[in-house]
């Protein structure tokens, strides 16, 4: 990947992250959370066909999410991972919940991507939102698939013209 392709992958993030920021600040909802990073990333610097495209990333979150919020409610429902670790107690039971709840999402997450075959990497860490409690509801649930969805349709109506009108489509994906 050269100077070109790199540029090419910073225009589409900042693309990306203007969308979804406007949507979030238009709305006050959490469009914006840590594991559309890698997403964006993944869609920005060309195909991986594994790991980015619409089956992949929407499936791979929406799957996610669902695992998440199955661990967080059977296990760490009501519990805040920032809170938890705030109280600094050694083997803390409110800890020892959100530590199982984020074991048992991580493992289905990994197994319902693998049935699926959407291998998607970074819904790993949409698991881990979801099951430490910090987007835990049922709305923010739908919120986390909704950006996802708005994410690759955005990259896939918009940013892709975009590379292809002014020639910046990445020649080397990585």
């Amino acid at each position: 990947m050269g100077l070109r392709d790199d540029v090419s992958a910073g225009i589409n993030v900042i693309l990306h992250f203007l969308f979804l920021g406007g949507i979030a600040w238009a709305t006050g909802q959490p469009f914006l959370f840590p594991s559309l990073g890698p997403s964006a990333y993944l869609m920005a610097t060309g195909e991986q066909p594994r790991a980015e495209g619409a089956y992949h990333v929407i499936g791979g979150h929406a799957i996610a999410t669902a695992c998440g919020l199955a661990a967080y409610l059977l296990i760490a429902d009501g519990l805040l991972v920032v809170d938890a670790f705030d109280q600094g107690e050694p083997f803390s039971p409110e800890v020892a919940r959100l530590v199982i709840s984020a074991i048992v999402a991580m493992v289905l997450t990994t197994v319902g991507m693998l049935w699926t075959d959407t291998n998607h990497a970074a819904a790993c860490a949409t698991t881990l939102i979801v099951a430490l409690g910090l987007m835990s509801t049922l709305a923010e649930g739908i919120v986390i698939v909704a950006a996802v969805v708005l994410l690759v349709g955005f990259h896939d109506v918009i940013v892709e013209r975009i590379q292809t009108h002014y020639g910046l489509e990445p020649e080397d994906a990585r």
